[in-house]
């Protein structure tokens, strides 16, 4: 575990630049990836804002908000959330359920972003999701530039100018993740559809 946390710090200093003195916004939905993603920036020290983004689509969503909420009340640190109907956006802007929650999840973190004017907003994607992306991408057809996958840190993106969107496990495998969440503690909570 010591280890894990070493490798992701160093990760973090050469890929995402992130400085320990100023806050970094967190989006914590509360599974694996996100609790080990705020608690190993936690350890290191980093003044965090955790961020969660209750979609509303199931009946335990209230619930798993309330989870996230008391786990950073836990850890002594400040914490911001809201409800947002997902199916109604995705109905007005003819977009997938799975688009539209992205969109909005997106738009809540980089106000919250702007709002406590924080260095940067992480995300939770392992290498395992890094994976995931460029098959997408092959199988959708794109040209070179989408078999890079996702980067550590992406700045200007589609949300800011200002702010970089930094990933701090893009170089941690999802087994890494369940093992350290496993070994700390750590009860996440598991959204069913994230299975399809």
């Amino acid at each position: 575990m010591i280890f894990m946390i070493q490798a992701i710090s160093l990760y973090i200093q050469h890929h995402c630049q992130l400085s320990i003195s100023d806050t970094v916004l967190v989006g914590v939905s509360g599974g694996p990836d996100s609790l080990c993603l705020m608690d190993v920036l936690h350890q290191l020290g980093y003044p965090l804002i955790i961020a969660h983004l209750n979609h509303g689509l199931r009946a335990e969503s209230d619930e798993e908000a309330r989870q996230v909420e008391h786990l950073a009340q836990d850890l002594g640190l400040a914490f911001v959330s809201t409800k947002v109907d997902v199916k109604h956006y995705a109905d007005r802007h003819a977009l997938s359920i799975e688009e539209a929650a992205r969109v909005l999840r997106y738009q809540f973190l980089f106000d919250q972003a702007e709002r406590h004017h924080v260095q940067a907003v992480a995300v939770g994607h392992t290498a395992d999701d890094q994976i995931e992306t460029v098959v997408m991408h092959l199988l959708r057809g794109c040209g070179l530039a989408g078999l890079k996958g996702m980067l550590p840190r992406t700045l200007p993106n589609a949300w800011s100018q200002r702010i970089p969107l930094v990933r701090p496990l893009l170089a941690t495998w999802r087994e890494q993740v369940l093992a350290y969440c496993s070994g700390r503690g750590l009860q996440p909570v598991y959204d069913r559809s994230n299975l399809d």
